[in-house]
């Protein structure tokens, strides 16, 4: 065997050569960008399993793999190098048509795709810790595979990875045969006239024949070339966006204080009103411009699950198909990562307590592989990801079992199917069996649960036993923004998020009533609403204590309403979000701060706090 082949040495012994203070810059952009040339592979190496002779997904893998084995040898990563180098080997062939593309090849070079992702974090670390564990990736045994693959399946002829001429598509199309399009070519080599003219004159073809076949080669070396071209973009500093859109907001808000200067107000020049209208104007389209900068499409998250659910399904040896819509919804950008885990044991609870066993399926009248659709649309103020299987539905008579062996539940009575669907979401809560590699531990559904409300978003469930579940999760449009409704209490002014808004209403003296063991309630259609009386949560004076002489706003949360009184409303805002500081982060009820038209600072609410607030406080309980 070759030198380059004999030994295999753990990324360590290449440690000698990272020059951490000299070369920090080259390497740091080497990982970001090796890390989403990886991340677009597995995009498209999945791509490339449903259509195996597809030569422009084929080098739209081999590019970026050249691309990290070509930086790496630069920078002297010699093991990165080298296995790039022989998963590029494999990737080369199958384009040149000497190798068809397996289910054994798709696992190699995901497998690759895991070492190399492996090798490049070690490096980070080498940059961020100055320190590096020993690590062995066994590069001998995965480059055998890789030797093994490539004698065992050779093709029969090479791929073509230019257009057609127009010629063959004329022969292939059989309008025009052999002998006379090569008398053309002649003709045409020593008159260097154009090809289709002399077709036409000498092999008796009609143009609109010709016009067609032209048209077809013109299509295929736009396909070719379109497989080379990128979207221009150019790289930002984080830092320095953060910083740009918030000095917009401080814009934004420094108008809205000069508007409503009382000075101000009382100048009647037309000019000024004009120019005030234009100013106006700008700052709002340049607001919008700025927070779209924060705005990335989601395409990138949700394509990562295509791997996971071949993964899920290979491991729990069920067949498992996922179906994706709306991958260029965009979402802000810092709500990206953030998605991520809550995504992925989503995946995995429909795979392994929704997705049934293809045997059982089949008795049941499905199909042997199960469905997964993966959703993303736009909806009001909201981004709504729908996460769909065809699978078996929640098992309530379980989840009611398991609830009342951990405690949570005491009695069954009374609760509806709303209720017994969400106690899925109970910290330490599993239906599961036995512990497998998938789940069963009980630490998924909480973790979704806390990290979308973290996001200010919620989770909804709608089971429907034998035929599957929809797993719902609605997400503000970005973290930096919120559409509100200013209410007045008292002297202060608070801020409620319009989507939790369901009516405002001065309720009647017979709509208001108390109930033993319930605290004071709202008849709202019918329906008896905690109210929950804000001034008193947050000890301040209001100005009415009477329900029938006061407003009130009534929210939802999870299922559940509340009414909440308030002195009047002001109107609705989109408001900056601003951070209330270390000191009263953990302020219950509160979700933020903003300034608002006239300078004063506007707290806003957080409706998920204020429930379980006033459900603590005994102001409202459970209805």
């Amino acid at each position: 065997m070759e030198e380059e082949t004999t030994s295999a040495a753990p990324v360590t012994k290449s440690k000698p050569v990272i020059d951490i203070t000299q070369d920090k810059e080259l390497l740091t952009g080497f990982i970001s960008e090796s890390m989403e040339h990886l991340e677009q592979i597995e995009v498209d190496i999945l791509s490339l399993e449903q259509s195996p002779e597809d030569k422009d997904c084929i080098n739209a893998i081999f590019r970026p793999f050249h691309t990290i084995k070509g930086v790496s040898g630069f920078l002297n990563l010699q093991d990165i190098n080298k296995l790039a180098h022989e998963t590029e080997n494999i990737l080369d062939r199958a384009r040149n048509g000497e190798l068809l593309i397996s289910s054994e090849i798709i696992d190699l070079i995901l497998d690759a795709c895991d070492v190399l992702k492996r090798m490049i974090m070690d490096i980070k670390t080498v940059l961020e810790t100055g320190t590096l564990e020993q690590k062995d990736y066994d590069l001998d045994g995965f480059i055998s595979r890789i030797k093994a693959v490539q004698e065992g399946g050779l093709g029969e002829e090479a791929a073509r990875s230019e257009p057609k001429l127009v010629g063959e598509i004329l022969v292939e199309k059989g309008v025009a045969d052999t002998e006379a399009i090569d008398k053309a070519l002649e003709k045409q080599r020593d008159s260097g006239e154009k090809i289709g003219e002399i077709i036409i004159r000498e092999a008796a073809v009609k143009p609109k024949e010709v016009a067609h076949a032209l048209r077809e080669q013109k299509a295929m070396t736009s396909s070719i070339a379109s497989a080379g071209t990128a979207n221009s973009a150019v790289k930002v500093d984080i830092g320095k966006l953060d910083n740009l859109i918030d000095m917009v907001g401080e814009l934004v808000i420094t108008q809205s204080l000069v508007w409503q200067n009382p000075h101000v107000q009382t100048i009647r020049d037309q000019k000024l009103m004009r120019d005030f209208s234009q100013l106006s104007r700008i700052t709002t389209e340049l607001q919008k411009t700025a927070m779209s900068l924060r705005m990335v499409p989601i395409k990138q998250t949700l394509q990562k699950m295509i791997r996971l659910v071949r993964d899920l399904a290979k491991k729990s040896e069920k067949q498992a198909d996922l179906q994706m819509s709306g991958e260029d919804t965009e979402i802000d950008r810092n709500m990206v990562d953030a998605i991520y885990d809550p995504l992925v044991h989503m995946i995995r609870n429909s795979i392994d307590h929704g997705i049934e066993m293809p045997d059982e399926r089949a008795a049941k009248g499905k199909p042997a592989t199960g469905t997964i659709w993966l959703r993303a649309y736009q909806k009001g103020g909201n981004i709504v990801i729908e996460i769909e299987d065809d699978g078996q539905g929640l098992n309530r008579e379980k989840i009611l079992k398991k609830a009342k062996e951990k405690g949570l539940i005491k009695n069954t009575e009374g609760l509806s199917t709303f209720e017994i669907d969400n106690l899925i979401f109970q910290a330490g809560f599993s239906t599961a069996d036995k512990i497998t590699d998938v789940s069963g531990r009980g630490v998924g559904m909480d973790v979704v649960k806390k990290a979308i409300e973290k996001l200010r978003g919620k989770v909804e469930i709608n089971s429907r036993p034998g035929q599957g579940s929809t797993f719902t999760i609605k997400l503000p449009l970005t973290l930096a923004i919120i559409d509100g409704i200013i209410v007045r209490v008292g002297v202060e002014r608070y801020i409620v998020p319009t989507v939790v808004i369901k009516e405002t209403i001065r309720p009647r003296r017979e709509e208001y009533s108390t109930v033993h063991g319930k605290g004071e309630m709202i008849k709202v259609r019918g329906n008896l609403i905690p109210l929950v009386r804000l001034y008193k949560m947050f000890d301040i004076d209001a100005e009415h204590k009477d329900p029938c002489e006061s407003l009130v706003v009534v929210v939802e949360n999870e299922g559940r309403q509340k009414c909440l009184l308030v002195d009047d409303l002001l109107g609705k805002q989109e408001v900056v979000i601003k951070s209330l500081g270390d000191h009263m982060k953990n302020v219950r009820g509160l979700a933020g701060g903003t300034i608002l038209g006239d300078g004063k600072v506007g707290l806003i609410l957080d409706i998920n706090g204020i429930f379980s607030v006033a459900e603590e406080q005994n102001l409202g309980k459970l209805h």
